[in-house]
C-alpha cells in the first residue's frame, strides 16, 4: 500500500531572468534584442526620455505622443492604421513621466513592412491640424468628464502637492491649457525629444539579418543628442488638505510621502513591509477596512519610482459619512506597524505570495523584457531580481518595524481628501 508524500515546499533563491542580446546601431541607438522565442510573434517597442516631465507647457508631451502616426505629407493617419494593418500588425502609443514611445506587433515575416510604414509615418510626421484640433476636443472633454471624479481630483491635488506644484513631477494641467496648447508647441517638442533624442529599441521575437539593418539605416536618420535636462527641485507637503466637492457622496483619500529609488539599501524590505500593509488582496488594510469595517470596495498602497523621483501612498474612496473612520484605521495600521512585531505566520504568507509573484512576472519572453527594462532604466545590477527575493526571504519582523519606524511616521504624512 502506497502512502501519500507531501511534496517539499521551498521558497525561490532568484529569479530566472534572460538578458537580452545588446546590439549597438548607428549614431549610438541601442537595440536590444531577445530572439530566443517560439512563436512567430514580435513586439517592437522603440522608447526616447520624451516624458511629461520634459514639456515646457502642460499636454504637450501627451499630444505629441498621440499624434506620432497621425498624417505624412502623402498619407492620414488612417491610411497609416489601415496599410499596418494590412499586414497583420498593428501599434499603440505609450507614455509617462520620463519615457514615451511607441510599440509596434507583428510576425517577423512581415515585421519589415509594418516597419517601414512606421519609420516614413515618423520620420515625417506633419502633426495635421484637424488631426491636431480632433485630439484637443477628445482630450479635452475626457478631462470635463474626469474632473468632476473624485478620485481624479484627489490625485490631482496629491500629485501637485507631494512634488511641488512647480516641480517637472508636480504640474497637473488645468482646463485653461486646453485652449493655449498649439499644434507648433507639438511639432517643436516631436523635433526636440524624437528626432533629436536618442531612442532605445527593445524586440522579443525571432528577426532576421535584414531586419537588423533596416533599423542601423534607420537609426542614422536619428541625431540622438543626449539632454541636459534636470528635475526641478522637490518638495513635499505635509499634513491634510481637503478639496472639496459639493453633492459627493465618495469622498477620495490618498495618503503618501516621498521614499528613496530603486538602488536604497531599504527598498528592497519595505516592499515587504508596503505588501503586508496594503499589497495585495489579503494585506492588513483590506482586510481592515474592507472586510472588517465596510468602509470601501477597495485599498492598497503602493511604492511609485520615476527616474528622479519615487514616492509611497495609500489610495481609497469611500462613503462621504465614513471617510474620517477609514483615514484613522488607516492611521491605525500604520501605528500597528510600527508598534506591534508582524506575527512569523503573517510574515511567512507575504513572503510566500510575493515569491509567487516574483515567479508570475517572470513567465515568458515579453514579461522577461519588461523585467529587464526595469533594470536597464532604473541603472540596477543585473543581480537586482535575485537580491530582491533574499532579501524578502531574509527579512526579520524586527526589521520591518524598524522600517516602519523610519518611514511611515504620521506626522511626515501627506493626507488628500477630495469629497
Amino acid at each position: 500500500m502506497s502512502h501519500f508524500q507531501e511534496p517539499k515546499h521551498s521558497q525561490p533563491t532568484h529569479l530566472p531572468l534572460e538578458f537580452p542580446k545588446r546590439i549597438v546601431l548607428e549614431n549610438g541607438v541601442i537595440l536590444f534584442l531577445l530572439d530566443e522565442v517560439k512563436d512567430d510573434s514580435v513586439k517592437l517597442d522603440i522608447e526616447w526620455s520624451a516624458g511629461s516631465k520634459y514639456q515646457s507647457k502642460p499636454l504637450v508631451a501627451n499630444f505629441t505622443n498621440k499624434l506620432l502616426m497621425s498624417g505624412d505629407p502623402i498619407m492620414s493617419g488612417s491610411e497609416i492604421a489601415e496599410k499596418i494593418d494590412f499586414h497583420g500588425g498593428y501599434f499603440q502609443n505609450e507614455m509617462d513621466r520620463d519615457h514615451a514611445g511607441i510599440t509596434l506587433f507583428g510576425l517577423n515575416d512581415k515585421i519589415g513592412d509594418i516597419f517601414g510604414i512606421f519609420s516614413n509615418a515618423f520620420m515625417n510626421c506633419t502633426f495635421p491640424l484637424d488631426e491636431f484640433e480632433k485630439e484637443r476636443s477628445v482630450s479635452f472633454s475626457k478631462f470635463q468628464i474626469d474632473s468632476k471624479k473624485v478620485k481624479n481630483q484627489c490625485t490631482r491635488e496629491f500629485t501637485k502637492s507631494i512634488f511641488g506644484e512647480q516641480s517637472d513631477y508636480g504640474k497637473v494641467a488645468v482646463a485653461a491649457d486646453f485652449k493655449t496648447i498649439e499644434q507648433l508647441d507639438v511639432l517643436n517638442f516631436y523635433k526636440e525629444f524624437y528626432l533629436n533624442g536618442k531612442p532605445t529599441i527593445f524586440i522579443v521575437g525571432r528577426v532576421d539579418d535584414a531586419f537588423i539593418n533596416q533599423l542601423r539605416d534607420w537609426s542614422r536618420l536619428m541625431v540622438s543628442e543626449e539632454s541636459d535636462f534636470k528635475v526641478k527641485e522637490i518638495t513635499q507637503a505635509k499634513g491634510r488638505i481637503n478639496v472639496d466637492v459639493p453633492g459627493s457622496v465618495q469622498t477620495a483619500i490618498r495618503i503618501g510621502r516621498l521614499l528613496f529609488d530603486k538602488t536604497h539599501p531599504d527598498y528592497f524590505k519595505f516592499q515587504l513591509l508596503n505588501t503586508i500593509l496594503g499589497g495585495f488582496f489579503g494585506s492588513r488594510l483590506m482586510t481592515n477596512i474592507r472586510e472588517d469595517k465596510g468602509y470601501t470596495y477597495g485599498i492598497g498602497s503602493t511604492v511609485s519610482v520615476m527616474e528622479d523621483a519615487a514616492y509611497f501612498f495609500i489610495a481609497t474612496e469611500a462613503g462621504t459619512d465614513f471617510s474620517e473612520l477609514a483615514i484613522n484605521e488607516v492611521l491605525f495600521e500604520l501605528k500597528r506597524l510600527r508598534e506591534v512585531l508582524i506575527p512569523e505566520e503573517e510574515l511567512t504568507v507575504v513572503k510566500n505570495y510575493m515569491s509567487g509573484d516574483f515567479l508570475r512576472h517572470a513567465d515568458g519572453a515579453i514579461a522577461q523584457m519588461e523585467n529587464f527594462k526595469n533594470i536597464h532604466f532604473n541603472q540596477l545590477k543585473e543581480t537586482y531580481y535575485t537580491d530582491f527575493i533574499q532579501a524578502v526571504n531574509e527579512a526579520t519582523a524586527k526589521e520591518l518595524q524598524d522600517l516602519a519606524n523610519k518611514y511611515l511616521k504620521e506626522d511626515e504624512l501627506l493626507v488628500v481628501t477630495a469629497g
